[in-house]
């Protein structure tokens, strides 16, 4: 493998994609927005109904963050509609979260782009 072009390759994709793909972007900021947006994008694309907030939050190594710093960047992303928060069907006191069509998109243009790596 050639460590120094991936290298570089990474460091165009980081420069570029933050002016291409704004969720991309938002969710790259750091760490803890990072494990959120991969927890609920692995939900969706595995078709997991159990995509409630508490079990998000859960999948979010304690050490990273506390759960207001978690509900925050949740909060974030909804107000900006990166996500959706949806009440549960079955029990009315859990809300789901989902990627919205924008951040679905954005994230296979950006997979896309990754590929070739």
């Amino acid at each position: 493998m050639d460590y120094l072009k991936l290298v570089k390759n990474l460091k165009k994709d980081l420069n570029e994609t933050n002016s291409d793909f704004k969720s991309v972007k938002f969710f790259r900021k750091n760490i803890i927005s990072v494990w959120v947006w991969f927890s609920v994008l692995e939900q969706y694309y595995d078709n997991n109904k159990n995509n409630n907030i508490e079990n998000i939050i859960s999948e979010i190594p304690k050490e990273y963050a506390s759960r207001p710093t978690i509900f925050k960047i949740i909060d974030d992303a909804v107000s900006k509609k990166y996500f959706e928060k949806k009440v549960d069907k079955n029990d009315k006191r859990k809300n789901n979260l989902l990627p919205t069509l924008q951040t679905i998109k954005e994230f296979e243009e950006w997979a896309k782009v990754l590929k070739g790596f």
